[in-house]
């Protein structure tokens, strides 16, 4: 489903970051809910492609899982998987109900009558917990929305916690440097888990370094505890923990990816006491692995990523500056949501292509295509062309390669659009 009146009505509260409300209310409505056995997974970019690497590799294994992630692409259904399978619709608007019914019954009790008991974020965690449950999974995958310490997944206990990077994004409530940023993404860290840290500048790595000490939880990092090596074929090699797969291959486009499969090995050896998973399903689990939206050909001339913060792009723009363009043009549609740097965003990618495309689509964060063309017209041709809708109006797919980026809600609007 695209969208459900409860959220739609809980989207215009706002955010409330905070872990206090949802723990109580779960605890009021079933305590076992957060002793599912878990990985909780926080970073800037990546964290959603790690995700699915672990979802592929234990289903491949035999294990049911459910996978919580945020935002979505195209439908609500998306945020909470099991099996691999999103949410129906009808067991997705029974659960909204039920939640919403206990967490109204919640607040009476507790004399909070007069504000709404959860917010969107805090309703859908509740739902994927209760989901996850119901469904008798073997382990959930838990995506943080934002930040960690204060965000609403944080009420779970896991067996291994994982920061996948640090970089500059929504500095407003994280802070406009990379120790404060690190810091609040640290605030999953566990007494006594272990915390698995893809590439994390040195600035972020001491923030972390310095709470998961104080927690008395092991730190693995890549490079100094596991490691990968990549030949030109882009088949690699990871070793750490007394283990190592060599040839291995994913099919997600980008070198990053496979930074993001070595954070992904790292958790799943850390879990092999608990869930033990073969060397075989490891490489079948990777090679299957998918993450839509994320450096993906929707057809041959059209490509989307959800690039929305200057470190997104900068992979966005090594990724495009390597490909064989087979003498076709290379247009770039652009979009943003409101609170984002769409400057450096534009900087980053415009040497890249050819040209640039401003447009929105029907999210209400969403910047409107002349405000971003104002912002980021300078040396390159920059059109505004209105809603996105409106985008097959000025492309030629015959003649050129069409990147989408800028915005998650953008990327889903086009492949609804073009992906079937």
């Amino acid at each position: 489903m695209n969208q459900h009146p409860i959220l739609s009505i809980l989207a215009k509260e706002g955010i409330r970051l905070g872990i206090s409300r949802l723990e109580s209310f779960l605890e009021y409505l079933n305590p076992s809910v957060l002793a599912l056995p878990c990985i909780h997974i926080a970073g800037t970019n990546g964290k959603g492609s790690v995700c699915r690497l672990i979802e592929s590799i234990l289903a491949q294994s035999g294990y049911k899982v459910g996978l919580f992630t945020s935002p979505h692409l195209q439908n609500i259904n998306e945020r909470v998987r099991v099996g691999q399978e999103d949410i129906s619709d009808e067991n997705l608007n029974r659960l909204l109900e039920y939640t919403q019914a206990k967490a109204v019954e919640w607040a009476l009790d507790n004399d909070m009558p007069s504000e709404s008991p959860l917010t969107y974020f805090e309703m859908m965690t509740a739902v994927s917990l209760i989901a996850f449950q119901e469904s008798g999974v073997d382990l959930a995958i838990m995506e943080v929305g934002l930040g960690g310490r204060l965000d609403a997944t944080n009420i779970i206990s896991p067996l291994v916690t994982a920061i996948v990077s640090i970089d500059y994004d929504h500095t407003d409530v994280l802070g406009d440097d990379l120790a404060s940023i690190a810091a609040e993404k640290a605030g999953i860290i566990k007494r006594g888990i272990p915390i698995i840290l893809g590439n994390i500048p040195l600035e972020g790595f001491r923030s972390i370094r310095l709470i998961a000490d104080s927690k008395e939880a092991p730190i693995y990092s890549l490079q100094e505890d596991f490691s990968i090596k990549t030949n030109q074929e882009g088949v690699f090699s990871w070793q750490g923990f007394g283990r190592s797969y060599s040839e291995l291959q994913i099919r997600m486009e980008g070198d990053h990816q496979r930074d993001n499969s070595a954070v992904a090995l790292a958790i799943i050896e850390n879990i092999q006491e608990n869930v033990p998973v073969s060397e075989d399903d490891i490489r079948k689990g990777l090679l299957k692995a998918r993450n839509p939206g994320r450096l993906e050909w929707v057809s041959e001339n059209l490509l989307l990523d959800c690039a929305h913060n200057p470190a997104g792009a900068a992979r966005l723009a090594q990724y495009l500056g390597d490909l064989d363009r087979r003498g076709k043009t290379m247009t770039l549609l652009l979009g943003a949501s409101e609170d984002k740097d769409i400057r450096s965003i534009a900087v980053l990618l415009a040497p890249q292509v050819d040209r640039i495309l401003t447009s929105h689509c029907s999210h209400p964060r969403a910047m409107s295509d002349k405000d971003i063309e104002k912002i980021v017209g300078g040396n390159i041709p920059t059109y505004a062309i209105g809603p996105v809708e409106d985008m097959r109006h000025h492309v030629n797919f015959d003649k050129e390669i069409v990147v989408v980026a800028g915005s998650i809600f953008l990327a889903g609007a086009v492949r609804e659009i073009y992906g079937e």
